[in-house]
């Protein structure tokens, strides 16, 4: 689907100083209103303390109203509005056990109307008990999810659902891991455009936004929402918490140019050189939480009152703050930070938590 109004978006792409045509013409895209925006943009001033400066922020897209919220729900508002225009009676979409983008797609659909098919495998075998038992998973079956589970590859499990559903007459639309396709990094060029305007708000001139990379749907929207709604400085930096950086880079180019492909945005409006990704802060791998990541959960908890998560927002903060103490950021100043969510997923890693 080309999304409405592409030849005005076109038009618009053709430089960044051309932010009020640009909303407008995003704005006849369509889209399923599925919380309250825009998300509080907060000083962390006890933080800010702690690392000896410079002024650090945080994003709150934690905090919205799809069963606890996260970064997919921007997405989602792209995706299920395009699944309904399409006439869909059902969603398919995969992840992990304890996947948020799965939690909030069943919230979704369910707020939608349509039935919820989730196809889920598990990352860290060793913690199957843990990672069934509470959670993430545990609101996938209360939100009404179908949920398939399997051990040995996610593709062929979502085809076949897919084909299920579409011979019983169910009109499947499928969402892919994470939401992160062109239509659903449609929400974090939305979201950029509202931290644009917080910023000017708060006179702020943030350096950097640091966000948890794995699909890289975020990354790839809010680097292009940024550009092209009129901000040319601020670095987006991803931290990986999947794999190594080369691999997110291109996946992020990937997602950047479907992005382009809806919007009819020429894909060189982004350049290669703009998409920084670092995956110094994985530990053990995908699903693994890490020992710097817990620390800065704790930190964080215990400085502003804020729960971040084991797997993404974890290790991303503690990326953060490393490079803001040894002055690897180069004139850093108003750092943002957005925290994607994933709360609910401290339950099943309670053991690596406690104090």
């Amino acid at each position: 689907m080309k999304a409405v109004g592409t030849a005005a978006l076109a038009s618009a792409a053709g430089g960044c100083a051309s932010f009020p045509r640009a909303s407008e013409a995003f704005d006849q895209i369509p889209r399923l209103h599925l919380t309250q925006l825009p998300t509080a943009c907060n000083e962390m001033g006890n933080v800010t303390k702690l690392v000896g400066g410079p002024d650090l922020y945080i994003k709150r897209d934690d905090v919205m109203e799809l069963a606890h919220g996260g970064n997919k729900t921007r997405k989602l508002e792209y995706a299920l509005a395009e699944a309904l225009n399409d006439g869909a009676k059902s969603v398919v979409t995969q992840g992990g056990l304890q996947s948020n983008h799965v939690r909030q797609t069943c919230s979704g659909a369910a707020k939608a109307g349509i039935e919820c098919h989730v196809i889920l495998s598990n990352p860290v075998p060793e913690l199957e008990e843990e990672l069934m038992g509470s959670g993430n998973y545990l609101m996938d079956q209360l939100l009404g999810a179908h949920i398939y589970q399997t051990d040995s590859g996610r593709g062929p499990v979502v085809e076949r659902v897919l084909s299920d559903l579409a011979a019983a007459g169910k009109r499947p639309y499928n969402i892919p891991a994470g939401a992160s396709n062109g239509i659903g990094s449609l929400g974090y060029m939305n979201a950029a455009r509202e931290l644009i305007d917080q910023w000017d708000e708060m006179s702020i001139r943030p350096s950097h936004i640091f966000t948890a990379s794995g699909s890289c749907g975020t990354q790839a929207g809010l680097l292009l929402g940024l550009r092209y709604f009129g901000n040319t400085s601020t670095e987006v930096v991803g931290i990986s918490v999947s794999g190594p950086a080369a691999s997110l880079k291109k996946r992020t180019r990937d997602v950047l140019d479907m992005i382009c492909d809806e919007t009819m945005i020429a894909q060189d409006f982004i350049g290669d050189q703009e998409i920084v990704v670092n995956d110094e802060y994985i530990g053990a791998g995908y699903g693994h939480p890490s020992d710097a990541g817990v620390a800065a959960i704790r930190t964080i908890a215990e400085s502003e009152g804020v729960i971040l998560d084991p797997i993404y927002t974890g290790k991303a903060m503690a990326a953060m703050l490393e490079m803001l103490e040894k002055q690897n950021l180069r004139n850093a100043r108003d750092v943002v930070f957005l925290h994607t969510g994933g709360a609910p997923a401290i339950h099943p890693y309670a053991d690596f938590l406690r104090s």
